[in-house]
């Protein structure tokens, strides 16, 4: 049987059709339907899902896309729980996880770094991005449902093994912490695809300024900086563990006028 080939028009249309999916469930989801985070992350794992089988939308296009990272420093020696994109909200009505979409400081990153990055730290297991979404697309509803789910997510989603509480009585968060960080991810999709349709201009190096991911393993990375890191001997300790990639700190300047920082 015949084949037809897709072409970079028609490739384009379906990226251009998943950002307009995760854009509508974004809606949705900030009226209160956080379910619609399963609909992102099945989005999100059609444009950058990438295996021997299956080829990603961003991989077919070879776009030239810098990936927005919203989340605060992971400092991997912390003595709690870390959640990057999220941030606590107390209410008359409880505590809720909520995305972090201004953070006091924003990266633009290459997508291996953007996808690989640390986001959650419950002291027992560390969760990228990637895992993230894989996790909700394959295992939780988004494009499959599996009778049983690895005992790390069960803790991260059912068992608040973040360990925050509120209150007197200690109350943990009302809400899905993995959902809110897909709507995080959602949001820094879109900021991402957005500056890309404005068009990049000029790139500049930062002088003096030291940045670098360390990786965890091979995969699972975080972005650091011996310049503007505040940090203890015990800290530097444990980083030095972790092996050192280094990476060059840009001025990035999109045709809107509009700068950003940019980890290339």
């Amino acid at each position: 049987m015949t084949k037809y080939k897709l072409n970079r028009n028609d490739v384009l249309e379906h990226w251009n059709d998943q950002i307009g999916f995760i854009r509508s469930s974004m809606e949705k989801f900030d009226k209160g339907a956080e379910q619609e985070a399963k609909r992102i992350a099945s989005a999100l794992r059609t444009l950058f899902h990438l295996t021997n089988r299956s080829k990603s939308l961003l991989a077919q296009l070879k776009l030239p896309i810098i990936f927005y990272s919203s989340g605060e420093l992971y400092t991997p020696s912390n003595l709690v729980s870390s959640w990057t994109l999220l941030h606590m909200e107390v209410g008359p009505k409880g505590v809720y996880y909520r995305p972090n979409y201004d953070s006091s400081r924003t990266f633009f990153l290459r997508f291996e770094d953007w996808w690989n990055e640390i986001i959650f730290d419950d002291k027992k297991n560390i969760f990228t991005r990637r895992d993230i979404v894989l996790f909700v697309a394959n295992k939780d509803g988004g494009s499959h449902v599996d009778p049983e789910i690895q005992e790390s997510y069960a803790q991260l989603v059912r068992y608040n093994s973040l360990g925050w509480q509120a209150g007197p009585m200690g109350t943990p968060p009302k809400n899905n912490p993995v959902y809110q960080a897909i709507r995080s991810i959602g949001d820094e999709v879109t900021r991402s695809d957005d500056y890309h349709n404005v068009g990049m201009k000029n790139r500049y190096k930062q002088k003096e300024k030291d940045i670098e991911m360390r990786f965890v393993d091979s995969k699972k990375r975080y972005k650091w900086s011996n310049t503007e890191i505040n940090k203890s001997e015990e800290t530097q300790k444990i980083v030095e563990k972790h092996k050192r990639f280094s990476r060059t700190l840009y001025i990035q300047e999109f045709k809107n006028g509009q700068k950003v920082e940019y980890i290339g």
